[in-house]
């Protein structure tokens, strides 16, 4: 089975109903995709993206990399959040959408 790590960043009033959703979308994606969820990294608001990075790395001890995100927009304290994530697979990580399916990528 291929472990997997997931992340998001809190946006501006994310209620705790909206939270519980992103978590269990992660969670969704990651028994759709046949993965077992190892950790999952969540940022506040307005913080640096910590959380990504220790994600990022936790990915980088591994073979197998993936990780799952709500959806894109999620990368952008990063920069452009499609060049974030091309980088990301250039790095060999595969990442995975849990929603917003009208946006570029694999989702679930």
């Amino acid at each position: 089975m291929r472990v997997a790590f997931g992340y998001f960043k809190k946006h501006f009033l994310m209620t705790d109903a909206e939270t519980a959703a992103c978590r269990q979308g992660i969670v969704d994606c990651a028994a759709v995709h046949g993965c077992e969820l190892a950790a999952l990294f969540i940022d506040e608001l307005d913080t640096a993206p910590d959380e990504l990075h220790k994600a990022l790395t936790a990915l980088m001890d591994r073979d197998d990399r993936v990780l799952i995100v709500p959806n894109l927009l999620h990368f952008a304290s990063n920069g452009n959040p499609i060049e974030f994530r091309r980088s990301l697979q250039n790095h060999q990580i595969d990442v995975l959408l849990s929603e917003v399916p009208n946006q570029a990528g694999r989702v679930c």
